[in-house]
């Protein structure tokens, strides 16, 4: 398949997969800087939404996901190591570090809601045959997040993470109509009383009927300690991909022993929210690449702006062109070799780029650049161009 992202990460050299670490990914300058760009802007919008990013350990004494229930539930698909007469595991998911945090930053009810976020590195040990690029890996990152808060407070997170993942979503080319929800309920080995679930899934429902967005109910998918509201993104090409996530636990704050004083003085347990908005950024990315098969936004991709020379004596001329865009934010490059600017053009476009600048006698001549894009020819000052790219 043409746009198949492995297949596209090769030919732009964005990122390899090797058997010496299988299911692991070595990302290029190209396609590192993809990855960095999706994780600052999701790192910026989600200061917006007052989340305090912290940073976790991967490794844990197994005692920890026994605790937590992980252990139980997942022991298979974890990475385990002995270490001084003791067994380790490389963690799966954050939480039980996110509620160890929690314990430490939160004493009172006054530091409600507590929102937490991690980029965090997780590694899941899964069969060889399951490995798919980067959609389905050993070692991954999660925009994992956890808010702790009250029960009178769960309608509000809720309405504030559902817009700010909205938000996330259309910034990457998916608007709402491309998004469908669907709430997984109580699976069959779950943990807690039927009435925090029956509470907990409630809430869910009443919560998506006030933001008037429609879901469908997915019986037994929920997480073993809580319903979740999944978000799945339709692509270009019809395909559905489940990214977001909120789930809504009554259940892990007590068996981790996680409490925070209230008003009257007493130890109560808070409502854990697990959210994430894309899942795991390499996933996500994989995504990204398939959907636009290759050819990513302008924000986004590392081929973007290629400044040509015509000749050697365009040069200095060009590398003013290449810096004033550089100093903007602009993914740009120069390409300053002796090859024609046929060639070079060819070059960029089936690197997935959007814009080739063009520099020759004419162009300096007139204070202007050649702007050329897979279909069209145009000339304009250089501030011109800027504002085009500004408007778009």
């Amino acid at each position: 398949m043409k746009n198949e992202h492995r297949k596209i990460g090769s030919e732009l050299e964005l990122f390899s997969l090797s058997d010496y670490a299988s299911g692991m990914v070595f990302w290029y300058p190209k396609g590192y800087a993809i990855y960095r760009k999706v994780e600052a802007y999701l790192r910026d919008i989600q200061e917006q939404y007052h989340y305090r990013e912290i940073r976790s350990p991967i490794l844990a004494n197994s005692q920890l996901w026994d605790k937590s229930g992980h252990l139980d539930k997942f022991r298979d698909d974890m990475f385990l190591l002995q270490s001084d007469g003791q067994e380790q595991a490389l963690k799966p998911m954050n939480c039980p570090f996110h509620i160890e945090m929690f314990n430490q930053l939160c004493q009172s009810y006054r530091q409600l809601p507590l929102r937490l976020s991690e980029f965090g590195l997780c590694h899941r040990n899964e069969a060889s045959g399951a490995l798919n690029g980067l959609l389905r890996l050993r070692s991954f990152n999660q925009d994992d997040g956890h808010v702790f808060c009250r029960e009178q407070q769960i309608q509000s997170e809720l309405m504030s993470f559902v817009e700010m993942l909205y938000r996330v979503y259309d910034k990457f080319g998916f608007d709402a109509d491309s998004i469908e929800v669907s709430i997984s309920l109580r699976a069959s080995n779950k943990a807690g009383s039927e009435d925090a679930w029956d509470r907990a899934e409630q809430y869910l429902q009443d919560g998506l009927e006030q933001l008037n967005i429609p879901f469908q109910l997915q019986p037994n998918e929920g997480a073993f300690y809580a319903p979740k509201v999944e978000f799945a993104l339709k692509d270009s090409l019809g395909r559905k991909w489940q990214c977001g996530t909120f789930q809504l636990d009554f259940v892990l704050a007590e068996r981790m022993d996680a409490t925070f004083i209230n008003e009257e003085g007493q130890a109560e347990y808070p409502v854990i929210l697990h959210r994430a908005v894309l899942g795991s950024l390499e996933r996500f990315i994989a995504i990204l690449l398939e959907h636009y098969q290759g050819k990513l936004p302008l924000w986004l991709n590392p081929n973007a702006i290629s400044v040509l020379p015509i000749s050697d004596s365009h040069i200095a001329q060009a590398d003013i062109v290449y810096d004033r865009l550089k100093s903007l934010g602009y993914q740009v490059c120069i390409d300053k070799s002796q090859d024609s600017v046929g060639y070079k053009l060819r070059q960029h476009f089936k690197q997935k780029g959007l814009y080739c600048l063009i520099i020759g006698d004419e162009e300096i001549e007139q204070g202007k650049v050649t702007v050329r894009q897979k279909k069209s020819n145009a000339k304009m000052s250089l501030q011109d161009f800027i504002d085009s790219l500004e408007a778009a």
